[in-house]
């Protein structure tokens, strides 16, 4: 079902400026892409999607945040990302390969999205070509997003990399359970609430 008109209005105002106002998207055809998204809620601590079952919709993140998280070998939860609003969220690996995903997508508050199936995603990119131009940028902002991260774990200590976390990211601190933010840094929390007490230290 589409997003009734009556619901515009709490849809997140940067989704529509992400298409009309930085990629040209008439209003016409801004209006034939919400109308093919389903607005839907996922409750605190609630999964919107498991590893194992492959990836058939693009989701928006209009409100709350999500947790991105994958399983190594020995068990332990290794957090990829945390989503907040104005992300788009799920396993795009998993979306155009057909293979099942490898993560877990939590949501850490309650959540609002927009959905779109694979299906009328694919016809939208036949009816309005600007989407193409914009998937591109999102596939390429991905990549780079993804190296940036290797190269922090391989070069910065782990101090460097949070407060790099907190200058990109600072809701961080006040929406991400400690333990949460330890699994992304690749640390164990008692070696990062040392790290947050040297900082502190230093700016008294």
């Amino acid at each position: 079902m589409a997003v009734p008109h009556h619901l515009e209005h709490l849809i997140n105002p940067k989704f529509k400026s992400a298409f009309v106002d930085s990629y040209g998207f008439t209003e016409d055809e801004y209006a034939l892409l919400l109308s093919y998204f389903d607005l839907k809620y996922v409750k605190k601590k609630e999964f919107y999607a498991r590893a194992g079952i492959v990836c058939k919709h693009k989701t928006y993140l209009n409100k709350g945040c999500m947790r991105n998280f994958t399983i190594d070998e020995q068990g332990h939860e290794r957090v990829l990302f945390f989503h907040f609003e104005d992300w788009w969220v799920g396993d795009f690996d998993s979306f155009y390969s057909g293979k099942p995903s490898v993560c877990n997508f939590q949501a850490l508050e309650d959540c609002e999205i927009l959905e779109i199936t694979q299906k009328d995603f694919n016809y939208l990119k036949t009816r309005i070509p600007k989407l193409n131009i914009w998937l591109a940028d999102k596939h390429t902002k991905k990549a780079i997003a993804n190296s940036q991260k290797m190269v922090e774990i391989k070069t910065l200590s782990l101090e460097e990399r949070y407060e790099r976390l907190l200058c990109q990211e600072p809701e961080v601190v006040n929406r991400i359970p400690l333990q949460y933010i330890a699994s992304y840094l690749n640390v164990e929390p008692q070696s990062l609430s040392r790290v947050r007490k040297n900082i502190q230290c230093k700016k008294k």
